[in-house]
């Protein structure tokens, strides 16, 4: 009769539950469960198995642990396209795992929780440079409500606020593992406590810092219930009642104060045949009520282009915006655009325009905050149950650039936020009924620290990490 030794229960039975729990925290702390609390804890069970297992084990129990978490976005994504991004997660997660292992095995405690941190950090970096989704995947943006936190990122970007989430859960394994013998990890807890404490009171210093007279815009959204058909629709007649629809939700909220309307992405699609008469419609919209009025439109110029349309206070033709990041495969008969839009809002403060995707990527969201923007505006569409998963990237992109931001999704969200990160207001767009949101908003002053010094906290953890490596394979570390 074959018999399990009690050694081998127990990695059986430590395995499964690194595995499970894991699993459990990552599933329900990101993509579409956002709770913010339990990311800081995911990697720990993981991270604590790996002091007492084996290399393939540990590689096991990290692979699974990070793709089974993941499950919890299985069809957002089309299926080749979140297995290929899923895995190669996972396989990365899985590294940091056994570099970690490694490092503990090697007596280098105080060290490992660091190169952890900075190897999920810059991983999530170089994957921001190559991918498509540029920054959306970043774990960083589940602690959109964490707000002290998120600060963080006027000095880091979202890197810094990765590293933590990253360097929290190894270093309590680190604890936890050597508690008895305290020697061992106080310099570890010394470390980790004390940049810990560091955010949190720079954080909060950065939310309650007196205000400094910015000035406040009133600003308001709206969308109006349509389906793709009517989006991708050439027909004028058409056209021309969907652009009517939004101009009656433009005099209303004039009507209610507000100074600026901005409005989704891709309303209609203006022709040579249509383009005089809606370009009509848009811009009495704005002179009819004396505001600066932002639309997002496709456009058919030499090419094709995902627009946004800026229409002054007296009609005006004021800015155009071409999309920079566009959606493959669904916008590649697009055009992508390169140029800044910059229009003047308010005192002595300029205001952006992105859209949609845009605000995935670092850029150009990082160079309107060089140009000392005070607020973003950005039409959007969004598909239905990933509204707030946009949205949450978008605001804390604000906190980055120290600016507002409002953005407007057809279906998704309609968010208005500040150089914080606090939400001054958001309603869900993806009913059946009209949809408007106004706030008055205090612009930001753009200008962050991060904007002005870029990626570097990314760079160097890109560099502790191949040090690290390094020594290894040379065996420097006794």
């Amino acid at each position: 009769m074959l018999t399990v030794t009690p050694v081998k229960k127990t990695f059986s039975h430590s395995l499964l539950a690194a595995i499970g729990l894991s699993t459990a925290l990552f599933f329900y702390s990101t993509g579409f469960y956002d709770n913010w609390l339990l990311t800081w804890l995911a990697p720990l069970p993981v991270c604590l198995y790996a002091f007492q297992a084996p290399a393939p084990k540990t590689a096991l129990a990290a692979f699974l642990a990070y793709s089974l978490g993941a499950m919890n976005q299985f069809g957002y994504l089309p299926p080749p396209l979140f297995a290929t991004t899923t895995m190669l997660s996972a396989a990365a997660f899985t590294g940091a795992v056994l570099l970690f292992r490694v490092l503990i095995q090697a007596n280098q405690r105080t060290l490992a929780p660091f190169v952890f941190a900075a190897t999920w950090t810059a991983y999530e970096f170089l994957r921001s440079l190559g991918s498509s989704f540029g920054t959306f995947e970043s774990l960083a943006y589940t602690q959109v409500l964490n707000l002290p936190v998120i600060q963080l990122a006027s000095l880091t970007g979202i890197w810094g606020i990765t590293f933590l989430l990253m360097l929290f859960p190894s270093s309590l394994a680190v604890l936890w593992h050597y508690r008895h013998n305290q020697s061992a990890c106080r310099l570890t807890a010394l470390l980790t406590g004390s940049l810990l404490t560091t955010v949190l009171l720079f954080g909060l210093f950065r939310l309650y810092l007196p205000p400094n007279d910015a000035p406040v815009l009133s600003i308001g959204l709206a969308a109006v219930p349509t389906t793709r058909e009517l989006l991708l629709s050439q027909d004028t007649e058409t056209i021309t009642a969907s652009l009517r629809r939004y101009s009656h939700s433009v005099d209303v909220l004039a009507a209610a104060g507000a100074q600026v309307v901005l409005l989704p992405e891709k309303l209609a699609s203006l022709t040579p045949a249509n383009c005089e008469e809606d370009l009509s419609i848009l811009s009495g919209a704005a002179s009819n009520n004396k505001i600066t009025f932002i639309a997002g439109l496709s456009t058919q110029e030499d090419q094709l282009y995902n627009t946004a349309l800026v229409f002054g206070p007296d009609g005006s033709l004021l800015q155009s915006y071409h999309k920079h990041h566009l959606l493959p495969p669904y916008e590649s008969r697009y055009t992508p655009g390169k140029e800044l839009a910059l229009l003047d809002v308010g005192e002595a403060n300029h205001a952006g325009i992105a859209i949609c995707k845009d605000m995935d990527f670092v850029q150009p969201a990082k160079e309107y905050s060089r140009q000392g923007v005070g607020i973003l505006f950005v039409p959007a569409l969004d598909f239905h149950d990933d509204g707030w998963l946009h949205a949450r990237v978008a605001i804390i992109r604000g906190v980055e650039g120290n600016y507002s931001v409002a953005r407007a999704a057809q279906w998704g969200l309609l968010t208005i936020s500040d150089s914080r990160g606090r939400l001054l207001g958001t309603t869900a767009t993806d009913t059946a009924a009209e949809t408007s949101l106004i706030s008055k908003v205090p612009l930001g002053s753009g200008h962050s620290v991060y904007s002005l010094t870029g990626d570097w906290l990314a760079w160097l953890s890109l560099s502790l990490t191949a040090q690290a490596a390094i020594r290894l394979i040379w065996g420097n570390y006794r």
